[in-house]
C-alpha cells in the first residue's frame, strides 16, 4: 500500500485543529512547526522535513544523545561488526519488521536504497562516496566494503541519506514522492499531506517496537511561521508542541502551569557567508573587516536570550573538531576600519546585500542588528529576507549576480565535522551549500585527510581537522556568529521530549508519551 496525497479541506481542519478537549486528547497531539519539507525523497532529502522522515523512515542504527552508556542505539540492524582495517563492516539485521505496504524487510531493501540514493547523487548521498560494494549475505546479514577506513557507523546512523525504503518503491522518482507518497519502516506513516499548510502522521499498527498506551497515536503537524501564533497555540492548548516561540516567552512558558521548556544539547549553529566570487567580498581584508564589526555577544542576547555561545570555528559546539584552538574572532571597530583601509576603502561606503530567512525568528533578530553595526564601519547592508526554500534555490544560483551576504541555519548530517566542513567550504562544481564560492584546494586536501585517518587515530585528525578550521579563519570566506541550544516549548502532560543533536531539529513522537 502507497500513500497518495490528500489535501485536508479547510474546513475538517478547522474541525481537527478546534476540537482540542476531544481529537487532541489522549492518543493526538498537534504539532505547530515553521519547518516546512523541501523534499519527501528519502534518498535526497537534506533540509528541514527532518522530523518528519525520522518517524517515517528508519537507519541501521541511531547515534544517542550525549552521555549515554552507549554511543548507539540498534534500529533495522541489530548489531554490526568491523575488520580490523576499519574497511569491512559487517550488520546483523532485526527480522520480523515489515514496511508501510507489508513487504518484509530484508538486506535485499537496504542494499536497493544506498545503491538507489548513491546513483542519484544527490543531498547527502556523498556520505556514501566511499563505499565499494555492498554484499548480502543472507536475508538479514548485509556486508559494506569501503575503499578507505571512513566512519561507518556515524554515516549508517546519519540524519539524511541513509534511510531504508521498501524495494517496492526504489524505482520511483521524486516527483512520485514529492506527491506524498512513503514507504517505509518507522513507526509512522503519512497519512495526508497538505503542501505548506499540514501533514497528518498516523501510528503504524504493525511497527516493529510495538506501541504502549500512552504513545500518540496521530500527530497533526500545522505550518506556522508566526512565533507569537505558536505561542499562542501552545497557551490555549491547541498545540502539544511547537518549534519555536518568541523568544522572550520561554521563560513565562518554561515556568507556566501547564507549560514547559525542554532543553538540551544542540548542533545548530548560525552561519554568515561572504560572497568571495565577486567585489569588494573577493578582497580577504574586507572579509576580515566585517568578521571583527560583528556584535556577537548582542546578538546572543537578543536572538537566543542569553541560550547560545559564540562560536570557535563552524564545527558546532559539542561536536568532535570543535576545538578551543580554533581562533575566534572578537568584536573590534578599530580593527575593522583599519582592515577595510587596507582593503583600499576607508572613508568609502559599501553596499551590500544579505538574504536571511524570514521565518527563522533568530536571523530576523539578528538581521537589523547586523545592518546597524554594519553603519559604523561604512557599510550599508540592505536586508533581504525570503522563504527558505527560496533563499536556497537564489543561493545555489547566484555566484556572481545574487547576495554579497547569506545567512544560514545549519546542522550536520552525521558525527563527523568532515560532513559540516566539506559541506559548507569546499570546492563545489556545482553550489549546494557552499554559498560563499570558496575554493581552497589545500582545505580541500586536509578535511579529506583528516576523515581518512578519523577511523585509526582520532588525536591526529583532531588536529588536522583543526588546522583545516584556521585556514578559514584566515581565509573567512565564512564566520559562525552563534552555537546555538535546543529549546524545545510544549504542554506539561506531553512526557519524554528526547532532545538528540545527531538529528537537529528532530522530533521523536515514538519515544513520547501523554500523562
Amino acid at each position: 500500500m502507497t500513500h497518495r496525497i490528500v489535501k485536508i479541506s479547510f474546513a475538517v481542519l478547522i474541525v481537527v485543529i478546534c476540537a482540542t478537549g476531544a481529537w487532541a486528547g489522549k492518543k493526538n497531539i498537534v504539532y505547530a512547526t515553521s519547518a516546512d519539507v523541501t523534499t519527501w525523497d528519502p534518498s535526497t532529502s537534506y533540509s528541514t522535513e527532518l522530523t518528519y522522515m525520522i518517524n517515517i523512515y528508519e537507519t541501521l542504527i541511531r547515534v544517542n544523545p550525549p552521555g549515554s552508556a552507549e554511543p548507539f542505539s540498534y534500529l533495522l540492524a541489530t548489531g554490526f561488526t568491523a575488520s580490523d582495517d576499519g574497511l569491512v563492516y559487517t550488520f546483523h539485521l532485526r527480522k520480523g519488521v515489515k514496511f508501510h505496504d507489508g513487504t518484509p524487510f530484508t538486506a535485499k531493501a537496504v542494499k536497493l536504497s544506498i545503491d538507489r540514493t548513491s546513483r542519484l547523487g544527490q543531498g547527502a548521498a556523498f556520505i556514501w562516496k566511499d563505499l565499494e560494494a555492498i554484499k548480502i549475505i543472507d536475508d538479514h546479514t548485509i556486508r559494506l566494503i569501503m575503499k578507505k577506513p571512513v566512519p561507518v557507523p556515524q554515516i549508517a546512523a546519519s540524519a539524511y541519506a541513509s534511510y531504508i525504503m521498501s524495494p517496492s518503491v526504489v524505482d520511483k522518482n521524486s516527483a512520485w514522492f514529492d506527491e506524498g507518497n512513503e514507504c517505509g519502516t518507522g513507526p509512522y506513516r503519512l497519512e495526508n499531506y497538505n503542501p505548506g499548510e499540514s501533514m497528518m502522521l498516523t501510528r503504524f499498527k504493525d511497527y516493529w517496537g510495538g506501541w504502549e498506551k500512552n504513545q500518540p497515536d496521530n500527530v497533526l503537524v500545522k505550518m506556522s511561521w508566526d512565533s507569537l501564533v505558536k505561542l499562542q497555540m501552545l497557551q490555549s492548548k491547541e498545540a502539544a508542541i511547537v518549534n519555536a516561540i518568541p523568544s522572550d516567552s520561554y521563560k513565562s512558558v518554561r515556568d507556566g502551569r501547564d507549560t514547559q521548556v525542554v532543553y538540551g544539547p544542540s548542533y545548530i549553529n548560525y552561519l554568515l557567508f561572504f560572497n568571495t566570487s565577486r567585489a569588494p567580498l573577493d578582497n580577504v581584508k574586507v572579509r576580515q573587516a566585517l568578521a571583527h564589526a560583528l556584535p556577537y555577544k548582542d546578538m546572543i542576547d537578543v536572538a537566543f536570550a542569553g541560550k547560545a555561545t559564540q562560536p570557535r570555528g563552524i564545527v558546532p559546539k559539542g561536536q568532535f573538531g570543535h576545538d578551543e584552538n580554533v581562533r575566534q574572532y572578537c568584536l573590534d571597530l578599530d580593527k575593522a576600519k583599519g582592515l577595510l583601509a587596507e582593503a583600499g576603502f576607508g572613508g568609502k561606503e559599501l553596499k551590500l546585500v544579505m538574504s536571511y530567512c524570514g521565518a527563522n525568528q533568530a536571523e530576523a533578530r539578528m538581521a537589523p542588528l547586523l545592518k546597524d553595526q554594519l553603519k559604523k564601519i561604512g557599510v550599508d547592508l540592505q536586508l533581504k529576507p525570503l522563504s527558505w526554500p527560496a533563499q536556497w534555490e537564489e543561493g545555489k544560483r547566484a555566484e556572481k549576480d545574487g547576495q554579497d551576504l547569506f545567512f544560514l541555519m545549519w546542522w550536520p548530517t552525521y558525527s563527523d565535522p568532515y560532513e559540516t566542513l566539506v559541506s559548507l567550504l569546499g570546492t563545489e562544481e556545482k553550489t549546494l551549500w557552499n554559498f560563499a564560492y570558496y575554493s581552497n584546494p589545500a582545505y580541500d586536501a586536509l578535511i579529506r585527510k583528516a576523515y581518512e585517518t578519523v577511523g585509526s587515530d582520532m588525536d591526529a585528525a583532531l588536529k588536522m581537522y583543526v588546522e583545516a578550521q584556521n585556514i578559514i579563519q584566515d581565509d573567512m570566506p565564512a564566520v559562525a556568529v552563534a552555537d546555538a541550544k535546543t529549546a524545545v516549548p510544549a504542554l506539561r502532560n506531553l512526557d519524554n521530549i528526547i532532545v538528540n543533536p545527531a538529528y537537529p531539529g528532530g522530533l521523536f513522537f515514538y519515544d513520547m508519551s501523554l500523562k
